[in-house]
């Protein structure tokens, strides 16, 4: 094996420390830790998953959110990407995707991509959804890519243990799969382990807190004993490694039910008034407006300004410029699925009582738990860091990544040609021999928009920090 990518679900940069994870915490000194990194907003799994493994921007990939409408697919439908869905999408679209992937790419070369996971199945799914016909594999405990595997799977493994918290005994799971199967029977040339912890810990009991702080040491026991076992393994001792998360987190301010508010203000009848399709995503809200109608969408901006909880809100090139509100294109998610408008809600950098930075509203949950999906910057900066022979040693740099220079930065770590495109960059101030990452030249940018009326003043502003033509959204913030 060549590279394997360890993505701990949901990690933020400060829970690297010595106290809580000693392991990655210490092999991180032997390579290369990225202070500023980047999800991609929403901040949600599913579409940061999808983003890592196509290095493309959500608008390009068509992945728009955890739960969302695919009108290609069904115009009135707001589903949740899970994998049976995701199936029935292929199956009437022909792809989910409306890009390659890396397993896609791999597999021109001849190359195998193989993904692990113990978190949702539409997140395993979506980062190798062709692993049927492209020569990868995908374990989830839900399904198996291809579909043949998982019977040999079970003969040797058995099935998934029950899921717990922390799930300790899936993440062990995980290790076991890759070290004792698939990297000494098929070695391939990326692997991909992705811990569901601390995500599911903090979804439960919230950031900073007992459940949570297990979580963590869990999760990076089992990750120090992988990186023993690889490297006990003949074909793996001299794998590069990748560390990543999705997102980072925030605690749960308040919880709004968005559709009831709009009843209440009149926007909408009643529950069952589908003019205006309302996806939930934790920390946004995604609207899809009957036909994309800007004077619907327009009602709809307006109505949902009065409210504190409302942040930062993004209009969609169909249905046109909206007073007040940013272009979607700004933030990476235009595109054929963009919704009509897409909302952060509001957040700060106020402290939960265990000391972490972070609050937000959310449409689900509960106060005081784990939440994210917003375009809070403790929900847009998540980890990065490498460590391996192809890596320089022992160096803590600033300059911005995300989660879409992932796909890109294998590609060349392979040595491997494509004409493929990326909106991600390769991360060459990494690599052994690469530029000075002193060297490499930022540019931050301040984008702001206002509607003032007699029921609200409303005024936002979005920060992007960019290298070349590679744009990370640092965070957005109503003021």
């Amino acid at each position: 094996m060549k590279l394997l990518v360890v993505s701990f679900d949901g990690l933020q940069p400060s829970q690297i420390n010595e106290d809580l994870m000693p392991n990655l915490h210490g092999y991180l000194k032997e390579g290369v830790t990225f202070t500023n990194h980047h999800a991609v907003y929403p901040s949600v799994t599913r579409i940061n998953s999808t983003s890592m493994f196509t290095g493309r921007y959500p608008g390009s990939h068509g992945i728009a959110a955890n739960s969302l409408v695919m009108r290609d697919y069904d115009k009135n439908l707001v589903f949740s990407v899970m994998e049976p869905m995701l199936e029935n999408v292929r199956d009437k679209l022909g792809e989910v995707l409306f890009v390659e992937n890396l397993g896609d790419i791999l597999s021109k070369f001849g190359e195998r991509f193989v993904a692990v996971g113990a978190g949702t199945s539409g997140n395993s799914f979506l980062q190798n959804p062709n692993a049927n016909h492209n020569g990868g594999s995908v374990v989830n405990p839900d399904f198996t890519l291809p579909n043949s595997l998982e019977k040999k799977l079970q003969s040797i493994f058995g099935e998934w243990p029950q899921e717990t918290l922390p799930n300790e005994k899936r993440l062990k799971h995980c290790v076991d799969l890759m070290t004792q199967y698939f990297i000494p029977e098929i070695n391939p040339e990326v692997g991909l382990i992705w811990f569901s912890e601390p995500d599911k810990s903090h979804h439960a009991d919230g950031v900073g807190y007992e459940l949570g702080t297990q979580a963590i040491k869990s999760a990076d026991k089992y990750f120090g004993d992988l990186i023993k076992k690889i490297r006990n393994i003949k074909n793996s001792k001299d794998t590069n490694v990748i560390v990543i998360s999705d997102h980072g987190y925030s605690t749960i301010k308040k919880v709004v039910n968005v559709r009831k508010e709009l009843i209440k203000i009149g926007l909408l009848e009643n529950e069952n008034d589908n003019k205006v399709l309302i996806a939930e995503n934790g920390g946004s809200v995604l609207f899809y407006v009957e036909n994309s109608d800007n004077k619907l969408a327009t009602e709809l901006a307006r109505a949902l300004m009065q409210f504190d909880w409302c942040g930062p809100m993004f209009y969609s090139k169909k249905t046109g410029k909206i007073k007040g509100l940013l272009p979607a294109k700004l933030i990476g998610i235009e595109g054929a699925r963009c919704p009509d408008i897409t909302m952060s809600f509001q957040w700060s950098s106020e402290k939960n009582s265990a000391g972490y930075k972070g609050m937000a509203y959310s449409s689900g949950g509960d106060i005081n738990l784990g939440q994210h999906g917003s375009i809070s910057k403790h929900e847009m900066n998540n980890i990065f860091g490498v460590f391996g022979p192809d890596f320089k040693k022992g160096l803590v740099c600033s300059t911005p990544t995300g989660n879409i220079d992932l796909t890109p930065t294998i590609i060349h770590l392979l040595g491997l040609k494509t004409n493929t495109h990326f909106d991600g960059r390769v991360i060459h101030e990494a690599f052994l021999g690469g530029v000075d990452h002193e060297d490499i030249k930022v540019s931050i940018k301040e984008s702001k928009s206002e509607y003032i009326d007699k029921k609200c003043s409303y005024k936002q502003k979005l920060v992007i920090s960019s290298i070349e033509k590679t744009q990370y959204v640092d965070y957005a913030k109503r003021y």
